[in-house]
This record gives C-alpha cells, sequence and structure tokens, in this order.
C-alpha cells in the first residue's frame, strides 16, 4: 500500500520548533517499510511557517492578560498563531501523493482539533481513503476520537507492530476484530479491541526512517540534529502525567550498543552531530545510562557531539558520576525535573522528594559548567498558593533558571479523574485544556495567581540572566537591592509610572527596559509591561509604561519579608 503519514499542524500562542521533528512517525514508518509498504511523511508543522489568526472566541476571556504590542522581557504571549501547513496545502499534498491509507498523529489533547481538521482535510479529497489516528490523546480516548466520521481507525499505545499489523488487514480485507491495540467501526458501532502487550524486546524495532524526513530542516544551534528514543514505559506513576497510557508502566530499555548503533548510523547517512534523547526516564537505570554515555565517548570522543535531553531527567535519578559523564560525552544543557520543593505537594503528585539530593545535584551541575532549567509544575488541583510561591522562591536562589509548567488536565492521568469524580466542570471542549489557557482555577488559586506566578518567574530568570559573569553582577546586585532609580537611564520620565510615558534617543533595548521595570516591580509590587507609541518628535523614541494585572495575594506571600525575598530572587547570598 501507499501510505502518507501526516503530523498536523497547531493552533496556539506559541510553538517550541526544536521539539517538532515527526520522529515517533519515522519510527512507524520503519516498520512499514519492512514489509515493502510506499511510505511518505508530511511535516504538517515545517518549522518557520507561522501565520497570525483571530483567537477563538472561547479564548477571549485570556486577552487582559496578554496586552497587545507589549515589549517587556515579562510578556507572556502576543498573538494567537497557526504554526505549520495550512489545511488546503494538505488536501493538495493528498491529490500529489494519493496514498491509499492515511495515518494522523493525535498527540496532545489541546491540539485535537487540528488533527481532525487533518482528517477532514484528507477526505475532502478522496472520502474513500482510510484515515488512522494514533498518538498519546488517541490512545487514551479512542472512542471520543471514533465519534468524528472522518477517523475510521484509532492505534492504541506503540503502533510500530499495531500499525504493520492493521495495515495488512485493510490491504488483504481481513477481519481486525482479533487485532489487538485497534479501534474501529463496525455495523455502525465503535469497537475497541485493548492493547494487552507492549513490545518486550524494543532492540528488534527498525531505526527511524530518518530518509523520509527533511533532517536539514531540523536544527538546534545551527547543527542537524535528531531526536533518540532509548527506553519506554514509565513506571513512576506521577499523578499528572499521562506516559503510561500510551507507553506502559514498565521499564523496556534498549541495549547501549543498540543506541550507539543508531547514533553511528545517523551520523554516517546525514551528518548529525547533535541529539537529543527524548526518553522519559533515560537516568531511571543510572548504570545504565553510564554505559550508553561511555559508550558516546568511546565511540565519538569525549565532547564531540551535542546532547540534550529536553523532555527533562527527573533532579531525584541524577548522581555525581553521571552529571560527570554526561559532561564529558556532549551534554549542553540540563532539563530538570522537580516537581514542587513541598514534601507534601510530591507526594500528593506521586513524585519522589529529597530537597538535599536536589541541591546537590544543582551544584554539582554548576560546578561543571552546566546551565540548568529545573521545572515545577503550578496550578495542580489541591495545592495552594503559598506552596506555589515558596517553590519558585526556593529555585530562585539556587544556580538554575526556572521552567514553570502550567498545569492542564490530561485524560487518562489520576489528577484527570480526581476531578471528573470531584465535580470539576472540565471543558467539553479539548482546545481548553492547554497551559497558556490557564484552564484550572480552585479555591486555592486564581487564574491571575498562575499568572503573576509565570510573570515572576519570567522576572527571576531575566535578573538570571543579567547576573551572569559578564553581566556587571556586583553592579546589579547593589543597585536592585538599594532601590535602583530610573535616574540611572538618560530618559525623560512624567507623571506617575502607572501611566508614565518617556523618551529615548534610540529603540529600547530589552536589557534596559527590564531593569526600568524591574524598578517599578520592586517599588510598587506591581508587574509593569512596556510598549512604543506614536510620537510628534521623529528624533525620539517614546514609550508607555503600563501595569499589568497582578495578584495582590502572591505580591502579599512575596513581600512579607521584602529583604529575603530579593536576596532570594537574585540569588545572593
Amino acid at each position: 500500500m501507499k501510505i502518507l503519514l501526516i503530523q498536523p499542524p497547531v493552533r496556539d500562542f506559541y510553538q517550541t520548533p526544536i521539539r517538532t521533528q515527526p520522529i515517533g512517525l519515522s519510527s512507524l514508518a520503519a516498520g512499514l517499510l519492512k514489509k515493502n509498504h510506499e511510505v511518505e511523511i508530511l511535516d504538517g508543522q515545517v518549522r518557520g511557517r507561522r501565520k497570525k489568526i483571530p483567537l477563538p472566541e472561547n479564548f477571549s476571556y485570556i486577552k487582559e492578560f496578554f496586552p497587545e504590542g507589549d515589549l517587556s522581557p515579562f510578556r507572556l504571549y502576543s498573538g494567537f498563531y497557526h504554526f505549520g501547513l495550512s489545511f488546503d496545502e494538505i488536501s493538495s499534498q493528498i491529490k500529489k501523493t494519493a496514498p491509499d491509507l492515511v495515518g494522523i498523529s493525535c498527540q496532545f489533547t489541546p491540539y485535537v482539533s487540528e488533527s481532525i481538521s487533518t482528517a477532514a482535510a484528507v477526505k475532502a479529497v478522496n472520502p474513500e481513503i482510510p484515515v488512522v489516528f494514533g498518538g498519546a490523546h488517541a490512545s487514551v480516548l479512542p472512542k471520543e476520537v471514533l465519534k468524528s466520521p472522518n477517523v475510521d481507525y484509532v492505534v492504541i499505545g506503540e503502533g510500530e507492530r499495531t500499525l504493520v499489523g492493521l495495515v495488512e488487514a485493510i490491504s488483504e480485507e481481513k477481519s481486525i476484530s482479533e487485532l489487538e491495540g485497534v479501534g474501529y467501526r463496525e455495523d455502525g458501532s465503535i469497537k475497541i479491541n485493548p492493547l494487552k502487550n507492549y513490545i518486550s524486546d524494543i532492540d528488534s524495532l527498525s531505526f527511524p526512517a530518518r530518509n523520509l524526513l527533511d533532517i536539514q530542516a531540523y536544527k538546534i544551534r545551527q547543527k542537524k540534529y535528531t531526536m533518540l528514543l532509548t527506553s519506554r514505559g514509565c513506571p513512576q506513576g506521577c499523578s499528572y502525567c499521562s506516559v503510561a497510557g500510551t507507553m506502559g508502566s514498565a521499564f523496556r530499555a534498549r541495549s547501549p550498543q543498540n543506541v550507539i548503533a543508531e547514533m553511528k548510523s545517523c551520523v554516517k547517512a546525514y551528518d548529525i552531530k547533535a541529539f537529543d534523547i527524548e526518553d522519559d526516564n533515560f537516568t531511571l537505570d543510572a548504570s545504565r545510562a553510564e554505559k550508553v554515555l561511555d559508550l558516546i565517548i568511546e565511540e565519538f570522543g569525549e565532547q564531540s557531539i551535542d546532547l540534550y535531553a529536553m523532555n527533562g531527567l527527573s533532579i531525584f535519578s541524577i548522581t555525581e558520576n553521571l552529571l560527570f559523564k554526561m559532561k564529558r560525552a556532549g551534554f549542553k544543557h540540563l532539563d530538570l525535573a522537580l516537581g514542587s520543593s513541598s514534601k507534601n505537594l510530591n507526594r500528593q503528585m506521586n513524585r519522589p522528594i529529597d530537597l538535599f539530593q536536589a541541591e546537590t545535584v544543582l551544584k554539582k551541575a554548576a560546578g561543571l559548567g552546566f546551565p540548568v532549567n529545573t521545572y515545577i509544575i503550578l496550578g495542580i488541583p489541591g495545592h495552594s498558593l503559598e506552596d506555589m510561591v515558596s517553590s519558585v522562591l526556593y529555585l530562585a536562589g539556587k544556580g538554575t533558571f526556572i521552567g514553570p509548567s502550567i498545569f492542564y488536565p490530561s485524560p487518562g492521568t489520576d489528577v484527570y479523574r480526581e476531578m471528573e469524580e470531584n465535580g470539576y466542570a472540565l471543558s467539553a471542549d479539548f482546545s481548553m485544556l492547554r497551559s497558556s489557557l490557564f484552564p484550572v482555577e480552585t479555591a486555592g488559586f486564581k487564574r491571575l495567581d498562575l499568572v503573576t506566578l509565570l510573570r515572576l518567574v519570567r522576572w527571576i530568570n531575566f535578573i538570571k540572566q543579567l547576573m551572569l559573569p559578564d553581566m556587571e553582577l556586583d553592579r546589579l546586585k547593589k543597585t536592585v537591592v538599594s532601590d535602583w532609580q530610573p535616574r540611572d537611564f538618560p530618559l525623560c520620565w512624567e507623571n506617575d509610572p502607572e501611566t508614565c510615558c518617556f523618551t529615548a534617543k534610540g529603540p529600547l533595548l530589552m536589557k534596559e527596559a527590564g531593569k526600568i521595570l524591574t524598578v517599578l516591580f520592586l517599588q510598587r509590587k506591581t508587574f509593569f509591561g512596556i510598549r512604543r507609541i506614536k510620537s510628534a518628535n521623529k528624533g525620539l523614541y517614546t514609550y508607555q509604561v503600563f501595569p499589568y494585572k497582578t495578584s495582590q495575594e502572591v505580591m502579599a506571600f512575596l513581600f512579607k519579608n521584602k529583604d529575603f525575598f530579593i536576596r532570594q530572587a537574585l540569588s545572593i547570598t
């Protein structure tokens, strides 16, 4: 059969383009090619394609938090976009390819509508083309997905073997009633054949068919890169995570030798010199991770290739020896998952907690020269505002940037089930369940609290960036702590800061804008934005400072001990 696998475009306020390589589709393609099917991959999120589109009406409440024209380094989002190919372009590609079957990724809950629209684009060309959905969302809610008349089949969980079996059955017109891990319609009813077994020997799988990707389109720091998956399954059982619904709860690892063989093939065939290890648990088995790193060093040399783990590594699974070997092998920075600094909250989320271990890892990472992002989760039902502020301030005082993950309910997780059982009014519109809309409010925190916390993290990270060794660290500490005044800048201030306009002889740099807004924040206990406005004087640039909506509850927690807050936020010891 001639098969086209599609990664749909997405619509959102932002996109993380270096995380969009459709490595899962290329892995599925490899299994299909092995059975002599003809396969193409269409990446609907092709980088560099972005079009501003109207904000959906049901998203309109968020406008008050995203002011138009904001130039502040503490701004959140500035527009709503369609990232990637248009649906008309997808239809054109369907006409050109004329596939016998189309597989579409339905991975993330907030983007289900884009997957459905992609299926509609297929059916608009030829209603007889079978459309198969797969991915995390489709695996967790196959019946819901199959309610769309544009979706014919769903592959549940890992797809390499199931999709091949489904394609073979369709091409040979055989029954799929005994094929496990498949959802379909029969006589007007939706049928689900549960997935009973995950692939135990993942070394036996073919390497992803990267020849079907435009490798030149995927780069990190101007270097061609690819994603690697060296293990599957997660036994951790975090309450907010849906990984086990797709990959199972049993940890299954590839042999270090098999991983190196794939890397060597990438270097030889595509001259790839950067790899992003996308495992959910690369360091769960520390000894195995060390063996992989040892072989990388042995095969490629020390720091000869660039390594990343942008999906994140648990801070509690990192050892000093692992850090040392990660540095030698070529890791450029670390993305670490903490969850929360609160033992009670981590217990609620079913996460480990050992702050001594976390602090040790952060100190050792800093000693090795690693830039570090450490992630915390904000906005889970049952969490208190004070606990969330405490987590932010805990990391503010450490040698790491802060990665704030705003919680959104994901079907198939314990938290989602608990919210349903407790009568929480979850939106039936899956597009509403996205972090950029701050979808959850409880008696313990409101949307404004979460928006303010996110802005606070942006501010802290901005200050940390300025405090790098080459950015006048000592002067910045002294001036900000002593209520640094705007007169330090060659600007003309007028009126109250809340309606202030000022002029400058040239464009305002973000570093300068951030310093000005920092002074106002510390003095007024409110965050401010900044925008350029039209001026009658063509020789000057005129800017307006305006207040953001700011949670005074968050400010009360922050400033109850101002000296501690400022010193913690500026990492001053």
